[in-house]
This record gives structure tokens, sequence and C-alpha cells, in this order.
């Protein structure tokens, strides 16, 4: 297709959230966004609203969720309006297509799980894109209490991306 759209497999989708999704990729397709994602608890499948947050990230390259200021959700669209975010989550986020493929995909080089989202967060910016967060589109999303999965020979994948992250851009 036309545009990419990444879920993880543990997510639900809610009524009418890929409309808001495509129309800022319509308008430019060097536009990659992300809906809200929703919590639905890893326990008892409840699911429940997240405030509007964007990606951020801190000085080990980690990725964290920060609360977008209310001066910035007052403006005339005001919650509605979309909001532009130095990172995202990587697992729930749709792009062009043909976007996808300049940028180079994801990076071969990172190991399994962890830092790809920054890394592809970094590069969107640097190579002329943009990132937004839709708060009219709602994803839930289970988040897990642990990594449900291992590395080959017990490497941190987490810390062998994060280098890598750092050694590229």
């Amino acid at each position: 297709g036309k545009v990419l759209v990444f879920l993880d497999s543990h997510c639900e989708v809610n009524e009418l959230w890929l409309q808001p999704l495509l129309t800022p990729i319509r308008e430019d397709p060097r536009t990659v966004v992300c809906p809200v994602i929703d919590i639905i608890s890893a326990d008892t499948l409840a699911y429940s609203s997240s405030p509007v947050v964007r990606g951020g990230f801190n000085w080990g390259l980690h990725f964290k969720w920060d609360l977008v200021p209310l001066s910035e959700l007052e403006g005339p669209e005001g919650a509605t309006a979309p909001i532009k975010s130095p990172t995202m989550a990587g697992g729930l986020f749709a792009m062009d297509r043909v976007y996808f493929n300049e940028l180079g995909q994801y990076d071969s080089g990172m190991d399994i799980w962890g830092g790809e989202n920054l890394e592809i967060s970094f590069r969107i910016w640097m190579c002329g894109g943009r990132l937004l967060i839709i708060p009219c589109s709602r994803v839930g999303h289970i988040f897990r209490k642990r990594r449900p999965y291992g590395s080959p020979g017990g490497q941190d994948t987490m810390a062998h991306n994060s280098l890598r992250l750092a050694h590229v851009w």
C-alpha cells in the first residue's frame, strides 16, 4: 500500500483510529504519525485512556513519555491538533511507504529489541521529516511488566542498540 501502518501484535484499535493518521501523511509524505497509546492491563485486559503525551529520551538513550505542556494544547485546534514529538514508541506508527524506503527502513544493525524507535525517530528528524502524535487517533496497547523473550547468548540488546544509535548519529 501507499501507507505502511506498524502496530505491535498486542494492540487493539478504536473506531475511526486510522483516518486521522492518514491526513497528515497525505498532506506531506515526509510526516510520520503516531496515535495516542492507551493502556490495556496485562493482567485484566481492562482498557484505560492515556493522557496526551509525546516521546522523549534520557541521556542513557532510553525512551520515555513526556507530558505535553498545556500551552501547546491551547491553539486554534485545541486538544485535537497534531503534536510534534521528538521520538515515538516505535510499535505504533504510520508513514508513507516510499519515504520509509528512502530513509532506509529499519536499521539492520539493530538487534531484536530496544532503541530502534529512537534510531528511526532521529533519522526522521535529521533527514527532512517530521514526527507527530495525533490526538484524534487512539490505540490500546498491552504494556508488559517484563520483556517476554530473551536474547541469544544473553546479550544486552538494549545496550548494543543504544551504543549503535550513539555511534551512527
